[in-house]
């Protein structure tokens, strides 16, 4: 009798120990998939910012180029904004030299 209840002991373990390990396969392939959409959900947001910043560079040129050929005082703000672009420049420059 002793024997089958460590046979029935050891058949509960087996079935135990393959449920933990099919449950720890398909947590695993989860974050397989969870891994690769957040990769992809990067690579939107990355390009989303590069979107945002070249439709910001094309608006400031619009807005450039719409105070080009005004009064003077929109020639002025024209040069102010050149001035600010030429700075902005610099930087960058500053910054890949280092």
């Amino acid at each position: 009798m002793l024997v089958n209840q460590y046979n029935e002991l050891l058949n509960s373990f087996e079935v135990k120990l393959h449920k933990l390990i099919s449950k720890y396969t398909s947590l695993e392939q989860r974050y397989e998939e969870l891994q690769k959409k957040h990769q992809a959900k990067e690579e939107d947001l990355i390009l989303a910012h590069s979107m945002i910043q070249e439709l910001r560079t094309e608006n400031n040129h619009l807005s450039l180029a719409s105070h080009i050929g005004g009064s003077a005082e929109e020639r002025s703000e024209a040069k102010k904004q050149i001035d600010r672009l030429v700075r902005e420049i610099d930087q960058c420059i500053a910054l890949l030299n280092k």
